[in-house]
Order: structure tokens, then sequence, then C-alpha cells
């Protein structure tokens, strides 16, 4: 793998040789790469030289005598800004002036993507190509008058006569300097005048407000400023000889990258500010960062002046005790959960969750606010009395409170040992740890312990070590020595840090006052050295920045020798220049080491080229690595839910962890790789503070790639051989993988899905399996249609009061009427009505007409001049229509045939259900529709007689004929049991365009004894009876039985029989099941009926997916033996299982919300088998393990410059295989888009740790 993968491939190479000369002249378009006129190399030659010939000019004036340094530096700066106006106008006017019709037609269709075709030598082509214009106009206005500072100020500071004074008239030096240092003044300046050159640092992916074109001069203007300085206080003259030699190699500097542009300078000189200067923490972002920053300079700037004004150190230290301990909490969830509610808005998603979590500090609380108002009033008593008793300590009680925090520090370091895994630099398995995960008991009661002990460590770190330094550092920070207000800054410096410090990163401040102590025990107190003069609080910056670099120096040393070695021990890695790089490297070590103190200095990262063992400085950067918002992208996929879903859980695992210290020294910068099941999730600490640690959350790709393969395979190997070992581990079983970049820390248990998938070979194919498929289905389909319409009829509205009855009734005529008119609408009691199904029971089809108010009044009057009008048995009351709706049609007064009963009586409400099953679905018809329905407005026939005439086959009164070429249910239907109607199909449902010959010969098939097993464990509970007294009667109801049965079995045959050849399912086999599952029902004539009516369609889907679960179990574990059993799966379906389909958008909803089960059916096109996936919501064990975190800020590093320099995006590059010992493919993977490629990435999310 290793030799036959290209570094770049041949066409990266040429765009590289294109942008390398430009990278080094700072953006003139040189012959290399490109064909271009002479004119074209000419005219970027003199764009480039005109500001060292103006600047040359002014030079020989100035040395001349003929004009003032000072005055030629301004005159230069005015002829260059002129010079870089009018260049930057002229092209602004050629592109202006140019239409991009003449544009279009001048273009070579046969050219190059890149070529251009030069016409003159101030054409419109040359131009655009010499001079491209600024992005936005106000950047000519701002370019052109920072131009004329620069070459203003570089007169001045490249002067023969200036640099002769700084080295005493050496020529040689100051003819060296001149030549160079106007190369270097001239490639600044060419940002300028026409554009950036492509630049190896490379921070933001896009440049969108045009900071690139001023990275080059900021970096002179920082040198021009130090020479003004030093003109004016001669103490900076030997630091002004320093940086003018240095000034000609900032194009070295350039050309290798190791100048930050300004996107990544300022994040990283505010994040070291606030970390050693100020006491702070790294942040998660650039407006925490921000926020931080100056929050944390106003405390600055207050105890500075309480210190210098109120001349008070007990008050300066009781304040800075104060606010260090409140700025070391976790403000921004505060500021976070304050926001939401005064905004009202709803937190994101991960957010929400954990906001849900139990326990203190997941939120702020009252429990919370009570516990730190305690800490604090705490801490400023603690520092108020050490102080005030600063002046009466002795040497026996300085050494007693020193050793103390020695010893505290060790104890803290032992009990933390012991919740790891492995001890001593993770070589020795510490046989406190439980030696197997796969045992859940004898797992648990060892960690039941190591809990114990973790405690007790809580316990020393969380409140007796800080109040034990807030004592020391009270004591000793503000001597009586150090009078105030001459010593109020050096003060401030050291109090403000030290007193933030120990709340903010407990365990390091234990370590850094250790070593101070000991560096005065050893040097005495009454000493008058550098160090003493320095004072305590200074001492403990230097020293916690000394720490941090030397951390870091360690895990560079790693890095460097582990890439050295392994580019030729692992064999995929080795290519025909490994030995050769290997032996350099080696030989060369002194030069590596001292780029790895550069690195470590500047707190970089250091760089491996390629991930060859070719080791450049990094530019710094802030230590999260990437800019904008943390979690703000992901190449999200289906298997992003999986991350989303687990991403709260774990979280919540990991507390316990954090709490114990089972993570050892948690600080931002720390990696971990988390790994269960097939999944890899990646935590990144961002921040850390008192009582919190925030993480990023990154999901990792769970396809089983080859390179993925390999890297997850070395991963699984560490922790098996880490955690899992049934015979035990004995007192020296060491680390079987000491030098891998991974180190397994802890296992915690987590809620999350485990995912099985079995071949279904043998149960999908079989023909006794695929037989029970149907009548599964039969089944299924049964007991999903009548739920879901037993579901919408006891959706009930909220009873009307009498006056909104009647104000509702007058309002559906149109007008009011007077309350002694007859009125047709009566008020019935709603608890003594049977309610159906919320639906109208029309066919989608039909649409509301208007109908005016004469319309509707013409009709009220022809119906209200009727005493008595008959429909089979029963009067009906309408409720009148407003001008789209009818109201509810009340079936309330019992008709015996009785033609001369008055319509007096029609006025007498009834409180029994009228005509008995009549269906009341008809809610929002207009009333064309129900005289179509009811058959009004047919001649007058002998009403006996078109009963018989119009009887279906099917035993089903129906008051219009049925059609021939389908199943028509629609009408009035008299059901045998007045409770029929909450069961009653909706009508687009009764219309059934299928011939009654195509499916009787089904309805035997109709399990009609499970139907009336269903109807009995239904809720049908009314208010005078019971639900199995309401299911008795309807149990005997025919009518009922008839319409489900030919709406049953014509579903059946739409799926099974009509699409199907010959009718027979079975002899389909697996392949029509598996259709059938993810909705691709067979077609047939038929089948658009069903396709039409999505509802529909979606029960059916649901029910032929419960009847294979059902067959798929009964094939597993069984045959099911009774009604109830099946009563209790179909059950349990409903309530716990998703069973559908991976891409099913309500698959994915049940995951987030977190279905105890999910199955789907899924077929594998390579091995052409058919498998079962089943998610299972559990308790997983997930092992965890460190990474080196240079090695991955190094690999991170080379990545940003390969992608955005060198533009390497080849997917078979070197730098992406598979490395089993630094796992560069998993770390590439991880880095945040577009660079690198998480399927999930989180938001930051802060765990309590208190």
């Amino acid at each position: 793998m290793g030799n036959g993968v290209p570094l770049l491939n041949e066409y990266k190479q040429e765009f590289f040789w294109k942008r390398f000369p430009q990278t080094v002249l700072g953006g003139p378009k040189v012959k290399l790469g490109y064909d271009a006129p002479a004119y074209v190399y000419i005219n970027q030659i003199i764009l480039f030289l005109i500001p060292w010939i103006l600047g040359g000019l002014f030079t020989l004036l100035v040395e001349l005598n003929v004009v003032a340094d000072y005055i030629g530096a301004i005159v230069c700066g005015g002829c260059v800004f002129l010079y870089v106006l009018t260049v930057q106008l002229i092209s602004l006017w050629v592109r202006t002036k140019q239409s991009p019709v003449s544009k279009m037609n001048t273009q070579n269709i046969l050219a190059e993507e890149d070529e251009i075709d030069f016409e003159s030598c101030f054409g419109v082509e040359t131009v655009e190509f010499i001079i491209p214009g600024k992005k936005y106009k106000v950047n000519i206005l701002i370019h052109a008058l920072l131009s004329g500072p620069l070459c203003g100020l570089g007169t001045w500071y490249l002067l023969p006569t200036t640099l002769n004074t700084l080295y005493s008239d050496n020529t040689a030096a100051t003819v060296v300097l001149f030549l160079f240092g106007w190369i270097t003044l001239c490639i600044a300046q060419y940002s300028l005048t026409v554009g950036p050159p492509p630049e190896p640092a490379v921070f933001h992916s896009t440049d969108p407000y045009e900071i690139t074109p001023l990275m080059r001069p900021f970096y002179v203007f920082v040198f021009e400023a130090f020479f003004l300085v030093a003109r004016s206080y001669s103490s900076f003259q030997v630091v002004d000889q320093v940086l003018h030699i240095i000034f000609p190699f900032l194009t070295v500097f350039w050309i290798l990258g190791f100048l930050p542009p300004l996107g990544a300078l300022f994040p990283w000189i505010f994040e070291q500010t606030l970390v050693f200067f100020l006491g702070g923490s790294h942040t998660a972002g650039d407006l925490r960062l921000i926020c931080m920053v100056l929050v944390s300079g106003v405390t600055f700037a207050i105890v500075y002046l309480i210190a210098h004004f109120a001349e008070s150190s007990l008050a300066a230290i009781i304040t800075a005790a104060c606010l260090g301990f409140i700025l070391s909490l976790d403000l921004s969830a505060l500021v976070n959960q304050l926001a939401s509610k005064v905004n009202k808005t709803t937190p994101k998603d991960t957010e929400c969750k954990l906001s849900t979590c139990n326990g203190f500090g997941w939120k702020w609380g009252w429990k919370e606010c009570i516990t730190y108002v305690i800490l604090l009033l705490d801490a400023g008593a603690v520092a108020g009395l050490c102080n005030h008793f600063s002046d009466k300590t002795t040497s026996a009680l300085y050494d007693g409170l020193g050793y103390t925090i020695i010893g505290l520090l060790v104890v803290v370091k032992v009990l933390t040992d012991c919740q790891l895994v492995f001890v001593f630099f993770g070589l020795w398995r510490n046989i406190l740890f439980p030696s197997t995960t796969n045992s859940t008991t004898q797992y648990q009661k060892r960690k039941d312990i190591l809990h114990i002990i973790g405690y007790v460590r809580r316990f020393l770190l969380d409140l007796v070590c800080p109040l034990v330094m807030l004592a020391y550092l009270s004591l000793y920070l503000a001597p009586a020595s150090l009078t105030l207000p001459a010593n109020a800054f050096k003060i401030t410096v050291g109090s403000v840090r030290a007193l933030r410090w120990v709340w903010q990163n407990t365990t390091h401040s234990l370590l850094e006052i250790s070593i101070v102590h000991i560096i005065n025990v050893a040097i005495g107190t009454t000493s008058t050295t550098w160090w003493s003069d320095l004072g305590l609080g200074v001492q403990l910056l230097i020293v916690g920045l000394c720490r941090d670099r030397f951390y870091q120096i360690i895990d560079q040393f790693y890095l460097v020798f582990s890439v050295i070695i392994t580019s030729y021990s692992e064999k995929k890695q080795r290519r025909s220049s490994s030995l050769v790089l290997m032996i350099l490297s080696l030989c060369m070590l002194p030069v590596i080491l001292a780029v790895m103190c550069v690195t470590a200095g500047l707190a970089a990262p250091l760089l491996p080229l390629f991930t060859l063992p070719i080791f450049l400085i990094g530019f710094p950067r802030p230590l999260r690595s990437w800019p904008g918002t943390v979690g703000a992208s992901a190449n999200t996929c289906p298997d992003t839910i999986y991350y989303q879903q687990v991403a709260p859980n774990l979280a919540e695992s990991l507390r316990l962890s954090l709490a114990d210290g089972s993570l050892g020294d948690v600080h931002p910068g720390c990696h971990y790789l988390t790994r269960f099941q097939d999944r890899m999730v990646w935590l990144q600490v961002l921040e850390k503070g008192y009582g919190f640690c925030t993480f990023s959350v990154k999901g990792l790709e769970m396809q089983e790639t080859s390179c993925h393969t390999v890297e997850a395979g070395r991963v699984d190997e560490i922790f098996e051989t880490a955690f899992n070992q049934e015979s035990g581990f004995s007192c020296c079983s060491f680390n079987k993988y000491p030098l891998h970049t991974l180190t397994a820390v802890d296992a915690v248990p987590v809620k999350t899905y485990s995912d099985a998938r079995n071949v279904l070979t043998g149960i999908i194919d079989s023909p006794e399996v695929l037989t029970n498929v149907g009548k599964c289905f039969l089944q299924s389909l049964v007991w999903v249609l009548l739920h879901y319409n037993a579901q919408k009829s006891g959706k009930k509205s909220r009873p009307s009061t009498a006056k909104e009855k009647k104000e509702q009734g007058a309002k559906a005529v149109g007008y009011d009427r007077p309350k002694s008119a007859t009125s047709l609408v009566h008020a019935v009691d709603l608890n003594d009505t049977i309610h159906s199904s919320n639906d109208s029971g029309r066919p989608e089809s039909v649409k509301s007409r208007p109908q005016s108010r004469a319309k509707s009044i013409k009709s009220w009057n022809s119906f209200g001049s009727l005493d008595s009008w008959a429909d089979d048995n029963d009067s009906l009351a309408l409720g009148t229509l407003d001008s789209k709706k009818t109201q509810k049609v009340n079936l309330v007064d019992d008709y015996m045939g009785n033609n001369t009963q008055k319509a007096s009586n029609m006025q007498a409400t009834r409180k029994e259900a009228a005509l008995p099953g009549l269906t009341d679905d008809n809610d929002d018809d207009d009333i064309d529709d129900l005289f179509k329905e009811l058959d009004f407005g047919m001649p007058v026939m002998d009403v006996n007689k078109a009963k018989q005439q119009q009887m279906t086959s099917f035993g089903l009164p129906a008051t219009n004929a049925m059609p021939a070429t389908g199943i028509r249910l629609a009408g009035s239907m008299q059901f045998n049991s007045p409770y029929s109607s909450k069961l009653s199909l909706p009508l687009k449902w009764r219309e059934i365009p299928i011939e009654r010959s195509k499916i009787s010969h089904l309805l035997d098939q109709f399990p009609t004894e499970w139907y009336k097993h269903v109807l009995t464990v239904l809720d049908l509970t009314t208010a005078d009876k019971t639900s199995e007294e309401v299911a008795q009667e309807i149990l005997n109801d025919s009518v009922l039985l008839n319409i489900y049965t030919q709406l049953t079995m014509a579903c059946y045959a739409v799926v099974n029989v009509l699409g199907v050849g010959g009718g027979n399912a079975v002899a389909m086999g697996a392949s029509h099941v598996y259709k059938v599952y993810t909705g691709d029902v067979p077609w047939s004539p038929s089948f658009e009926w069903l396709n039409d009516d999505k509802e529909l369609l979606q029960l059916v889907l649901k029910a032929y997916r419960f009847g294979f679960k059902l067959a798929y179990d009964q094939a597993v574990l069984g045959e099911i033996e009774s009604d109830e059993e099946l009563v209790e799966y179909l059950q349990e379906y409903e309530s716990d299982w998703y069973i559908g389909c991976e891409k099913d958008t309500e698959w994915s909803d049940a995951v987030l919300q977190v279905k105890p089960n999910l199955f789907s059916l899924v077929y594998d096109p390579v091995d052409a088998v058919y498998n079962g996936r089943v998610l299972t919501k559990q308790s997983v064990m997930a092992y965890i393990g460190r990474l080196n975190s240079e090695v991955v800020r190094g690999y991170w590093a080379s990545l940003a410059q390969e992608l955005f320099y060198f533009t390497n995006d080849d997917e078979e590059r070197y730098s992406i295989q598979a490395h089993p010992v630094l796992l560069r493919n998993l770390t590439v993977q991880s880095a945040d888009p577009p660079l690198g490629y998480p399927i999930y990435s989180s938001p930051p999310m802060s765990i309590p740790t208190l």
C-alpha cells in the first residue's frame, strides 16, 4: 500500500507547480506552469517593482540629505497610495466596460478550463489575469490606504542610515538587509496591490471578507511598529536589531506556513492570554472566547483598581478569590438556560435531552445555586482571614501548608491511578480494575469498590484541595514586602490567575504550587535572586506555562518517533524513500528537537508533511484546531440518528467516570475514542472548569471500508486485551500495546441500541412460513382496521354548552331564526349520543360546493312543510347548512311507518339512540352528498319493494343498486346494534372498485373468530355501558361483520392475489414478501384504488409488516397457541416495536424517540440473501481509550495543509491510508468538515463532574 499510493497525483503536481511560485513571490504568476505571452510577465514584474522603485528614489533623496527621513517616508507612502488606487481603478474600469455578451463571444470553447486567450498587452483578458480586482469595491480604498503606511514606514525601516545605526556601520549587513528587506516588502505589498497568493497556512476554507490580503502586510506592520517604539525607547534597541535580521526571513516563514493567518492568530492570542495570564480555560467557540476574555479583563481591571487606588491587598485578594470562583463555573450553560427562558425558545435536541438528565449539575437549579453560594462564601472567608493574618505567618506554617499541598497532590494522583486500567505511563495493568466486562455482576462489584475510592478522590479534589491552596495563596501572594500601589500590577497578575486557577483546573494548580514551593524551599525564602523578586503569582504563571509546554513536548516525542519508526517497520507504510527518510531524520534529530521546542513554545502543532517523517512547524491556532461553531456541520447520512440518540446517554454515562478520575487527567485538548457495537465515537475535550467539562461528540462512519476495518480491528484488539480476560490479570500483567496512540482507560455501560442482523435463509423462502405470512397478514389487518376505527371514534370533541349549541344552530342556517320557530335541529346530549368517526366518510374526490342563502332557505322550507317523512323505520332530524358545510346529522326520532304523525312530535328531544345502526359519518358533507347517500330525489316508489330490489348479494342494505364494476357499501346501513356505528367504516372505504367475483372465493378465509376476539379487547366504553357489554352487542351485528369482511379481503386480494402471477403469493417466494414489506405492492388495476387512499394504504402496509413479523416470530419461537397470545404479540408490536424500513422517516423518528425495539427486513444484493435487522434498546458496554493529543493535532494540521494548499483530495492518497499504530484514517475522519467527514457532530456538551 505504501509504495503504490502517490503523495500527489500528476494533475495535482502540475497544479502545485503553478501556485508555488505565487506563494514565493507574493502573487505574480510567473512562466513556471503558465504559457503566456512575454508582456504578461513583464507587466507583473513592473507592478511588483514599482513600490521598490519609489522607495529607492526617496531613499536616495534621504541619503543625500535632500529631505528628512520622516518626510521621505510620508511622501513615499502617499505615492504608493496613489499608485495602488490607480491600478485598482483601472482594473475596475476595464472589467465594467466589457459586456458579458462580448466576453462569451470571445471565449474559446476548445480551451482548457484555466486556459486564457490573450489578445493584447492591455487587453481585457490581460488585465483580468494580472489584476483580478477586489471582491468588494470598498476594499480598493482600504487596501490603498494601508499600502501607503506600509511602504512609507518600510522605506524608513530599510534606510541605509537606519541600518548603519543599528549595526555600527557594517556595510555588508546593511546591503544584505536592504536588498532582501525590500524583496520582503514588495512581496507583502503585492497582496494589497493585486491580490493575495495561495497561502500554505490556511485556517478558514473560505475568505468572504477578503482578510487574506491583509496577512502578509500585518506582519510587516508588526516589525515596523517595533521600529517606531525602539526609536522612542532605547531599551528596545536590541529587540529591534534582532527583528531587522529576522525581517528578510519573513518570506521563508510565509512559504513554509509558519505564521498563522489573521483568523487563527487573534483567537490564539486571546486563548493564550485567557489561560496563562487570566487563569481561564480554553473555550468551545470564538464567541465564548471573546466573552470570557472581556469578562476576565474586567475582573483584572477591578482587582488592579482596588490594589492601586484603595491600596488594600485584603480587598484585592478577596475580590480576586470570589470573582475567580465565579468565572470558573459553567457560566455559558447558565446564560443559555436564561436566554431560552426569556426568549421562550426550545433548546437544541441534544441540549434538551441533557437538561432532562437527573442529578446535580446538569442544569442550574436551586440546589446548584445554594451550593455555589456556600462555596463562594467559603472562598471569600478563607481568602480574607488568611490574608488578614499574612503578616503573622511563620516559616513552619509556610512549610506545613506547602508540604500539605504536596501530600494532597500525591494522594490525588494515587487515587486517580486506582481508577485507570493501566498505570505507570500506561505500562502496567491495574489489578484493582475489573478483569472482565463480560460478566456484568463481577464487573459492577469491582466497580463499586472503585467508586468508593472515587468518592474520596472527589471530596479531596473538589473541596479540600481548593480551600487549602486558597489559604496558601492568600497568605503569600501579597506579602508585606510588596508595597502598594507600587506593586499593584504584580499583585494583580499573580492573584487574578492563581486564585482562579485553583478552581478552574485543580489538578494542575496542585502540581504548579508544589513545584514552586519545592523551588522556593531549595533556594531559600530569604534569598534575593531574580526568582524571588518575581513574587509567588508570577512564579506560578511561569511554572504553569512551562508545565503546559513540557506536556506538549512529551506528546510530540511520541509523534516523532512513532512516525519515523513505523514508516519503515509497518510493511504497508513502507515506501521506497522510507529508509532514507528515517536515516536522515535520525541524523537531523537535533534539528527536529529544535523544531519541537519552537512548536511547543508557540503552542502550535508539529506538522508531519504528508504524514511522512518530515516535520515542520505548524502555525499557531486555537486548541480546538477548527474555526466556526462546534457541531455546526457533519456529513449526515441514515446512520447519523444512532449517534444522535446515543450522545446524551453517553454523556450521562461519562459523568461518573469524569468525577471518579477514570479518564485520567482530563483537560482541554484531550481526545478519547469510544467503541461499542459497530460504532465509534470521537470525544474532544473543549473546556473545563469547576464542576463541569465540555465535550464535542463526533460519530464516525459505520461502513466497513478497508482502511476503517484495519484500524477498527486494531482498536478492538486493544480493548479486548485490556478489559476481558476470564482468568484475570496477574500482578505482572503489562500493556500489550504500550507504544500505540490509543490507551484503554475505562468501560462504561451506555443505554443505546444493540444491532443484530439475522440471515433469513430457510425461513423467508419456506413455503410453510410464506403461507403463514398470508394468514398472519389477515389477522393483523383485522386488528389494525378495528383499532384504527375505534381510536378515531374515541376522539370526542369538547362538549358544547346549551348556549353555544343554540348559536351554532343559528349560524348554520345563515340567519337568526325566531326562537318560536319550529326547528329540525334538536339539542341532543352528547353523553347519550353514539359518536362516530371524526372522518366525514366522504370520498376525497368530492369537494364542498357553495350553496346560496336562498337555496338553504328553500331547502329548509320544503322539509319544514312536511309533517313527516319516512326512510326505513325512523324519522330524521337534519341540521341546517351554511354556505359551504353541513352540520352533524342527528337521527333522533323513531318512526314506525305511520305517515300521520304530527310535526309537533319532532320537537321533543329523545334520549334513546334513534334508528339503531344508522351511521353518523356525514359530518361536514353538503346537502347534495347527503341526498345522494340517502336516495333523496328519487322517484316515488314503494319502500319495501325498493328494499328488496336494492339488497346486495352480501346481505347489506343499500339505497342505490350496486354497480356491476365494483362493491359499493355506501349508504344508510341499518346495523343490528346501536353501538356498531363506533366502528363503522368511513364512506371513502365503502366504495371498492373490485368485481365481486374476484374476491367472493376469498371471503371464507376471513378470520371471523379472530375478528370477534379483537372486538372483545377494544375499549368501547360508553356513558351507560361497559366495554364488555357494548362488545357483546356488536358481536352479533352481521352487517358490521360483512363490511369488514369485504374490505379486509379486498385489501388482501390487492396485495396477495390480483397483482400476483397465478394468484398465488406463496409461489412468488421471498421476493414478493420483500417487495410488499418495503411498500412495492404488485400492480393491478385494483391497486390504483388502494394507492389513491394513502391512509388505507399505510394501514395495509403496517398490517403486512406486522403479519410478517408474526410469521417470523412463530418460525423462530414456536407457534401461537391461542388468541390471547396473539393479542399479546400485537399489543407489544404496537407499544414497544417499530416494524418498517430503515429508509423510512418513521424509522429515524422511532430511534430518536427511543422506541424499545425496531425491526426491518433487508436484502443484501451482494450475497443475495435476506436479513432481519433488530435494534434493541439496552445497556451496551462502551470501551473508552485515550489518544495522544499531539498525534491528533499533527495529523489535523497536515490534513489542512494538504487539502487547502496542495488541494490533494485523492480518495486513495497516502495520507489517509490505514495506520494501525497511529490510527491515521480515523483521525482524518474525525476532523471537522470540509476536511474530515464525521457523520455526526454534537454541539458542545457540558457534563457535570461534582
